[in-house]
């Protein structure tokens, strides 16, 4: 059975939810809160507590997120270089990037962002979807990981392209490595793909907030 889909109207503050044919009803009108409008208008950073050591940074604390734009965050050594592992919390998506060294938490924002944009090219995303999605980009905050559940994805993702690394060098191409990742099928998601499920969403909050 498909898990029940909710969004936010931001401007309207009203949540609707979806039925299984896609029509939008409305459940309630919400008060927002400084936590709460914070996380809806920029990108939430979750990392693990080896990740946030690694970072050499505090995290916040807020007390609700938005799950389409919040991200766990973890590393691992690939080909012999250090990455960073971003997840979307709603669709597991993910990106697996280098270039983030040891203290230097003032980077993850950029680096991350410019990696999604140069992924929503290869992906051919339509720009004003990418831009709808990349604004929240803008403004950043990073606070503690909150779902077991997409830790266990993204440590699973960790272990299968490690599991390649001996047998192949084709996800040293970040682009190959994406576009993989993101078709692997999970538990999580109603054996959706996770590009399909993020690509859904765009389009439904641009549209919903246009």
């Amino acid at each position: 059975m498909p898990v029940a889909q909710f969004r936010l109207d931001e401007k309207a503050w009203k949540v609707y939810w979806q039925d299984s044919k896609g029509k939008w009803h409305f459940i309630y009108d919400i008060e927002p809160n400084e936590d709460f409008e914070r996380g809806i208008r920029m990108i939430i950073f979750k990392p693990t507590q080896l990740t946030l050591k690694d970072l050499n940074v505090k995290p916040e604390t807020i007390k609700e997120t938005d799950a389409f734009f919040s991200w766990h965050v973890n590393f691992f050594t690939l080909y012999g270089r250090k990455h960073y592992v971003f997840m979307n919390d709603f669709s597991r998506l993910s990106l697996t990037v280098n270039g983030i060294r040891t203290n230097q938490a003032s980077k993850l924002a950029g680096i991350f962002k410019e990696n999604l944009e140069a992924y929503f090219a290869v992906e051919e995303i339509p720009d004003n979807l990418a831009n709808y999605y990349l604004d929240k980009c803008n403004e950043k905050t990073i606070t503690e990981t909150d779902s077991r559940s997409v830790i266990s994805t993204m440590n699973e993702i960790m272990l299968v392209i490690r599991s390649f690394e001996g047998e192949t060098d084709k996800f040293k191409d970040k682009d190959t490595r994406h576009k993989w990742n993101n078709r692997f099928i999970y538990k999580p998601i109603d054996y959706k793909e996770p590009i399909d499920v993020f690509v859904k969403e765009l389009q439904a909050r641009a549209e919903m907030e246009s």
